[in-house]
């Protein structure tokens, strides 16, 4: 990558359109939107004059001067999108044809937003994720949805910081209000994971300034993709077993929650052999 220091990977992602494909429901889709909102994308891009390769050969130096241009697919009904990748492997899938050499460039979503955004671009109907491989298309209005949720999230993130006394988020143990049915499903699933899941906190957040309580379901073993593959099933786990207390769950790998769990009752605990 030329605007990057290491090579783009979105592993997150492609495991929230995993799960998000095999069952679409409030918690998947949360988890796909905010992996979409993270993801930092490959763009095939061109320019206006030629790059220079740099000395040592690693990359690509911009004129000063150049233009950068998005390459846009075509479609049938003559409108346009613009194709992003979440890695090389799916960017090196097909050969990608242009007027004039096409290179690729780091895009996120928020890139996206002000060009769609302009009258001038009405002719371009969204982006395509991975159109050679595992495609899905993302649409205008679907962009325009989720910057409103960026937006609102940015708002109440502002509202926060204005009375940060009373919006912080507070975490306690769901040890005294999980219903029995959860736990004890919660616990088989982990049981017949094969040794996937090696232990499993259940919390409570809530949110003063919000209003507003869920669980949160923090899972730890040994490999990463095993863990996130079984989030479907805590999901529907939730939305079947929960009681009074609602079914919103976030489920987050241990490694990417930054909080010391010592003080906490695990719900779960397996020493693997």
């Amino acid at each position: 990558m030329d605007n990057q220091d290491e090579e783009l990977r979105n592993d997150k992602l492609l495991d929230a359109i995993a799960v998000f494909r095999e069952e679409q429901n409030e918690v998947t889709e949360h988890n796909f939107i905010q992996a979409l909102i993270d993801a930092v994308f490959i763009a095939p891009v061109n320019f206006s004059e030629p790059p220079i390769i740099k000395e040592d050969g690693d990359g690509i130096e911009i004129p000063e001067n150049a233009q950068m241009q998005l390459v846009t697919f075509e479609l049938e009904n003559g409108n346009g999108v613009f194709p992003i990748f979440t890695d090389l492997d799916a960017y090196n899938a097909h050969p990608i044809e242009a007027d004039l050499p096409v290179y690729p460039w780091g895009m996120s979503l928020s890139d996206y937003l002000p060009i769609l955004q302009d009258d001038n671009a009405q002719s371009i109907e969204g982006l395509a994720l991975n159109p050679f491989t595992n495609g899905m298309p993302i649409t205008r209005d679907n962009i325009m949805y989720i910057a409103q949720q960026v937006a609102e999230s940015v708002q109440e993130d502002d509202n926060a910081a204005e009375n940060a006394g009373d919006s912080e988020m507070e975490i306690s143990s769901a040890e005294e209000i999980i219903p029995t049915p959860l736990r004890y499903e919660l616990i088989g699933i982990a049981d017949d994971a094969m040794g996937a899941i090696e232990s499993m906190y259940l919390l409570w957040l809530t949110n003063n300034d919000a209003q507003t309580s869920n669980y949160l379901l923090v899972v730890d073993g040994p490999n990463r993709e095993d863990v996130q593959a079984l989030y479907q099933k805590f999901a529907t786990t939730f939305e079947e077993k929960s009681g009074e207390e609602g079914s919103a769950v976030d489920i987050v790998f241990a490694d990417d929650f930054q909080v010391d769990l010592s003080e906490f009752d695990s719900l779960y605990n397996r020493t693997l052999g």
